[in-house]
C-alpha cells in the first residue's frame, strides 16, 4: 500500500504521542518471555533465600512468569556473581549481591567479575550485622564479654557468613575498636555459621539481626553494627550506644542483572521490585529476618556502593581482613 507524505508524517506524530507518558519499561522488548532466576551467594535455607523466595513468589503473580531462585555458594561470593556476569543479559538472570560483592573486588587478585560487569536493579533491603553470643558464654553484655575475651585472649572465636562477607568486616572493626584478637571462623552463609553458634563450635557471630534472634534462648544478640538500632529490632542496642562508634557498617542485599541489560527491561524489574519489597506483608516478613526494605532506585544504590567500596578499602588497607 502507497502512503504519501502527509499520511507518513501523520503516522510518526501518532506514534511519538502514543508513547508519551507511557512508562519506559512499556517500550521495551517484550520481557520477561521465561523463567526469572535469582541467583544467590549462600546455602539455601539462610536468611537470603528466604528474602528471594518471598519475593519470587510475589514477582510470578504480577509479571506471570515462573521464578526461582539458585543457590551459588562458596568463594565469598564470587561463584555467583562471575556465573551472573556471563549470562545473557535480557533480565531473565539476575543476582542478589551484599557486601562481598565490593570486597571481593579488593582482596581477590581475580574475582572472576567486575562491578562493571553488572547495572543495579535495586537496593531491596539494608540487613543490619549484629553480634550474638551462646548463651552458655559466661557473659551477658557486651563489657563483660569484652573483659572475658581480654582475660583469655586468643581463645574466644567468632563466625561469619563468609571470608571478607559484612559479618568479618564489622567482626575485625569490633577487634580492632575493642583492641581485641577473637579468631574469625569463615562459614558458606549464615545458615552454617549460626548452626556452628548453636553446636557451641565458636563463641560468637556476626550474621544479620535476624539471625541472632532466630534462636531465642540459645543465642543472645548484644549489639548492631549500625549507627542507629534496626527499625525490626529495638532492643537490640549499637556498638555506638555501648561505646565503640567505630564499629558501623551496614549489611546491605541489592539486585544486580548483567551489564548491557536493556535500559527498558532494567526499568521494569527496578519498578517490580521497589513496589514489592514496600508492600506491607513482604516489608513486614523481611522485618522478622532482620532485613529493613528500603527499595532503592539505581543510581542511589551506584552512590552507596560507592561509599561502601572506600570504606571496605580502608578497613582492607589496615591488614585486618585477609583472604
Amino acid at each position: 500500500m502507497n502512503i504519501n507524505r502527509r499520511q507518513a508524517v501523520a503516522l510518526g506524530l501518532g506514534s511519538l504521542a502514543a508513547g508519551v507518558g507511557a512508562p519506559a519499561w512499556s517500550q521495551a522488548p517484550q520481557f520477561p518471555t521465561g523463567v526469572i532466576k535469582f541467583v544467590i551467594p549462600t546455602p539455601a535455607g539462610g536468611g537470603h533465600d528466604t528474602m528471594m523466595r518471598l519475593i519470587g513468589q510475589k514477582l510470578t503473580e504480577s509479571l506471570g512468569q515462573a521464578v526461582i531462585v539458585e543457590s551459588k555458594p562458596g568463594a565469598s561470593g564470587s561463584i555467583a556473581a562471575a556465573s551472573v556476569a556471563q549470562a545473557a543479559p535480557d533480565g531473565h538472570t539476575l543476582l542478589l549481591g551484599y557486601s562481598a560483592f565490593l570486597s571481593n573486588q579488593v582482596l581477590m587478585p581475580k574475582p572472576g567479575y567486575r562491578t562493571e560487569d553488572f547495572v543495579p536493579v535495586s537496593m531491596l533491603a539494608l540487613t543490619p550485622i549484629a553480634m550474638g553470643v551462646r548463651e552458655s558464654l559466661p557473659a551477658k553484655t557486651l563489657k563483660e564479654f569484652i573483659a572475658l575475651a581480654k582475660s583469655q585472649p586468643g581463645k574466644l572465636s567468632y563466625g561469619s557468613y563468609g571470608q571478607g562477607s559484612g559479618g568479618h568486616f564489622v567482626g575485625e572493626l569490633f577487634n580492632t575498636a575493642a583492641d581485641l584478637n577473637i579468631l574469625h571462623v569463615p562459614y558458606k552463609g549464615e545458615a552454617p555459621a549460626l548452626q556452628a553458634l548453636l553446636g557451641e563450635q565458636i563463641d560468637a557471630a556476626f550474621t544479620s539481626v535476624g539471625g541472632v534472634h532466630r534462636y531465642p534462648g540459645r543465642i543472645r544478640p548484644i549489639a548492631v553494627g549500625t549507627a542507629e538500632r534496626s527499625p525490626s529490632y529495638p532492643n537490640v542496642p549499637t556498638f555506638a550506644e555501648l561505646g565503640l562508634p567505630a564499629v558501623d557498617m551496614p549489611g546491605w542485599g541489592a539486585l544486580f542483572a548483567p551489564a548491557k541489560t536493556p535500559k527498558a527491561v532494567v526499568d521494569k524489574l527496578t519498578a517490580e521490585m521497589n513496589r514489592i519489597v514496600l508492600l506491607p506483608e513482604v516489608k513486614s516478613k523481611l522485618a522478622e529476618l532482620g532485613f529493613d526494605s528500603v527499595g532503592w532506585e539505581p543510581a542511589r544504590v551506584k552512590s552507596f556502593m560507592d561509599e561502601q567500596l572506600a570504606a571496605t578499602k580502608k578497613i582492607v588497607d589496615s591488614g585486618r581482613v585477609k583472604l
